[in-house]
This record gives structure tokens, C-alpha cells and sequence, in this order.
């Protein structure tokens, strides 16, 4: 029963995110801050993401900036240190 839950509730916020994704542009660059704004997410989690080397960000730019397609297939998956408290 619990596994039947948690694919419902798996395929209910896959549906959510692409409801709020579906108007946006994959290919858009964003900003460090403009994550922090959209997202909801603390400044400095947003820089430490943008730090980890799993995060294809773009470098040569500034400020540095992530293409949204692939900001959303990391935050997709699981990172231990967003979890960790220091």
C-alpha cells in the first residue's frame, strides 16, 4: 500500500513540476539570484549549488549562470550536502 502512495505521490509532483515549468524556456540562463527568487531557496544554498561541480554552470560568463533545463535535472536528484547542517 505505502509503495502504491509514494508512485502516486511521485507522479503527482512530476505533474506539478511540469505544470510550473511548462511556460518557461529550458534554454534560459539564470543567475544565481534569480534562482534564489524563483525558487524560493536560500542565497547562499544557491551558491553553494552553483559551486558543486555536478551543476554544469557556465563560467565564463558573469555572473555565472545555469541553463534551467539542467538546473532542473539536479534539483531532480539528491544532493547530500543540501540536506547537511553546519
Amino acid at each position: 500500500m505505502e509503495e502504491k502512495l509514494l508512485k502516486e505521490q511521485k507522479r503527482t509532483n512530476e505533474l506539478l513540476e511540469k505544470i510550473i515549468t511548462q511556460n518557461k524556456d529550458p534554454n534560459e540562463l539564470l543567475t544565481v539570484e534569480q534562482v534564489h527568487e524563483e525558487f524560493d531557496i536560500g542565497i547562499n544554498m544557491v551558491r553553494k549549488m552553483f559551486k558543486d561541480p555536478e551543476l554544469a554552470v557556465q563560467r565564463y560568463t558573469t555572473p555565472f549562470k545555469v541553463v534551467r533545463q539542467v538546473l532542473n535535472e539536479y534539483m531532480s536528484k539528491e544532493h547530500n550536502y543540501l540536506s547537511e547542517k553546519k
